[in-house]
């Protein structure tokens, strides 16, 4: 059964648009059923808008996990699909399988495209996909999404500082929203003053409104004084996302499935000292915290409460 919320700070409704599943419970692979609880554990502690977050897999199982998906999407528990790859940098994949990455110009890359935007028309699960920008085909790859009503989100990037400056501008250009940056830090190239790359474009975007920056702030991803600065500085840019997986476990709780936990086709451990790791101990893997215990543990740390619930609020609009 679900655990209620046990913060009393808190009165808002959370909205997490980055999240991988929880409790034991991936949203790529497990039943409807197993879906279906882990939303309602999700309610139970204030999450009540879900996008489900498909990590790079391979074209065969698209099909059958946006079906698993789709009656929870009928029913209104889930916002949307978000596929975080497969046109992603292989060298900042994080926990992304490296056999499933593809190119958006190879066959296997049009392939697949073709697949889940076949699935898409007939039912309009897909709301966001992360690319990195700096892939040949990124133009007429954003072009396409964006004509069905896919908003790139930009990640997973070996970008040098041009080719993210451009490739938030021909997204922002395209859809006139601020563009998403997929946990910002995170599986992407970082920052040297004579090769700035990605980074040094997302700042100068925040200037101009033109991107939204997914932070996790579980204590393990970005440096607590990193988030502080984020809400010293640009508080109205953020997106806190949990990024959680089926190996993240609120305290109290107790996993929902006696599977092993999964992210998409790749095996989990549950947390020990840091946060959940691939099964080889070696690779973080996802978020540690949902976004109540994000919360909680920011407050506590001397953020605003209501900042940080409007950071957790955040749509995906103008």
């Amino acid at each position: 059964m679900p655990t209620p919320d046990s913060s009393d700070s808190c009165a808002h409704a959370f909205a997490d648009h980055h999240i991988h599943g929880l409790a034991g419970v991936d949203f790529a692979t497990s039943s409807t059923a197993e879906v279906r609880s882990a939303l309602a554990l999700l309610k139970s502690r204030r999450t009540t808008e879900v996008t489900a977050s498909i990590p790079t897999v391979q074209r065969g199982h698209v099909q059958a996990m946006l079906d698993r998906l789709a009656p929870v999407f009928d029913d209104g528990l889930l916002t949307g699909v978000h596929f975080e790859g497969p046109f992603i940098a292989p060298e900042f994949a994080g926990a992304h399988p490296h056999q499933a990455i593809l190119s958006p110009t190879e066959p296997a890359g049009q392939a697949f495209l073709g697949t889940l935007l076949a699935q898409h028309r007939a039912k309009p699960l897909v709301t966001m996909m992360t690319v990195a920008p700096e892939l040949e085909g990124f133009a007429t790859l954003v072009e396409l999404l964006v004509s069905h009503g896919i908003d790139p989100a930009l990640g997973h990037t070996n970008a040098t500082y041009e080719q993210m400056r451009d490739g938030i501008e021909v997204v922002y250009q395209l859809t006139g929203r601020p563009v998403t940056i997929t946990h910002l830090y995170n599986a992407m190239r970082g920052f040297h003053h004579r090769e700035p790359g990605p980074l040094l474009a997302v700042f100068e975007a925040v200037e101009h409104k033109t991107v939204k920056v997914e932070l996790i702030a579980d204590g393990y991803h970005v440096h607590p004084s990193v988030i502080s600065w984020w809400f010293e500085k640009y508080p109205e840019s953020i997106r806190l996302v949990s990024d959680a997986s089926a190996a993240t476990l609120p305290s109290g709780c107790k996993p929902l499935s006696v599977a092993l936990p999964m992210l998409g086709m790749a095996p989990l451990q549950y947390p020990k000292t840091a946060g959940p790791m691939l099964a080889d101990g070696c690779t973080m893997a996802s978020g540690a915290r949902d976004l109540l215990a994000v919360h909680d543990a920011l407050v506590a740390g001397g953020l605003d409460h209501e900042t940080v619930c409007a950071a957790m609020r955040a749509r995906h609009t103008a």
